[in-house]
């Protein structure tokens, strides 16, 4: 059953590994915005059966409080953070983009001290320090930095720090949902009422929701509806419920590399040297828990 969950665990994670891919191969023909509202109705409308079963069996209910809070969530991670993602995306370069986002779980170590007054570990401490040394690796190692290759590669750098900064603070502010309604029903309700507001806004703002219904447009926006947004958090919390979800997120560390592979292989984007270094920084202070579980167990046997 373990054996299972593993696999899960690695299907999602290549499946979240390709979001930044798919998203710049869309490229003419949707915007940001329109791309952002669809993949999360989708993505919310998948996962709402499972969602609707879990408060079935819970005996939960929705009350007006509840919904509003969870409408603010969907608007943090929906019509912010994802839409600087994609933006993100839209502007640099997908490679720079998922290595700087997958930094998301250690924005998450300081909202949990500044918000739930967590205690930050030595291990945290040193996890971040050595993510953020290898995001300035990544950064101010980028040789086509000031050059004209993309829309404007500076500005989806920084896009992108913000997307993973307030993603991070989505998933503190989602653990009182989550241990209330639990993932499915939480995110859910999140995707779609953050879908339909970021809906709302394109309309008032006169950003159509209509796109050029090529047949790529259409497969690769159901991809990051049902598989990416829908079946990898499906996959993930199945998990989940045979593994911690410390073990889980392990696999976590396997996005920078996963997703960096994939943009060379399909856009030709490369790394230079100083970002290879950085990316491998990234990846040991994401994979932090492994480091942590491996000394406990030796001081156990010791």
């Amino acid at each position: 059953m373990k054996l299972k969950s593993h696999l899960f665990c690695i299907i999602t994670i290549a499946l979240w590994s390709s979001l930044e891919l798919v998203g710049k191969l869309l490229g003419e023909g949707i915007s940001p915005f329109t791309l952002t509202a669809w993949r999360f109705l989708i993505g919310g409308a998948c996962i709402l059966p499972f969602a609707i079963r879990g408060m079935t069996l819970g005996k939960h209910k929705l009350d007006i409080s509840s919904i509003l809070k969870l409408g603010v969530l969907g608007i943090l991670n929906v019509v912010i953070s994802m839409l600087l993602l994609q933006l993100a995306i839209y502007y640099g370069k997908a490679s720079l983009t998922a290595m700087i986002v997958s930094m998301n779980p250690l924005f998450v170590s300081l909202f949990a001290i500044l918000i739930l007054k967590e205690h930050l570990t030595r291990i945290q401490l040193y996890s971040l320090l050595i993510g953020l040394v290898g995001l300035l690796f990544i950064i101010f190692g980028e040789n086509e930095l000031l050059q004209h290759n993309y829309l404007n590669l500076p500005l989806g750098i920084v896009l992108a720090v913000l997307s993973g900064i307030t993603f991070a603070l989505y998933t503190v502010l989602t653990k009182w949902a989550v241990a209330k309604f639990g993932n499915m029903v939480t995110n859910s309700f999140a995707f779609l009422i953050g879908g339909i507001i970021l809906s709302i806004i394109n309309l008032i703002s006169g950003e159509s929701m209509a796109f050029v219904p090529s047949l790529k447009n259409i497969m690769l926006i159901l991809y990051l509806g049902v598989m990416v947004s829908g079946l990898a958090y499906v996959l993930y919390f199945e998990a989940m419920k045979q593994l911690t979800a410390s073990r889980a997120s392990f696999y976590f560390f396997l996005k920078p590399a996963l997703a960096s592979i994939l943009a060379y292989i399909f856009l030709g984007e490369q790394l230079g040297s100083w970002q290879i270094g950085g990316m491998i920084l990234i990846m040991l202070a994401l994979s932090r828990n492994f480091w942590v579980t491996l000394y406990e167990r030796n001081q156990s046997q010791a």
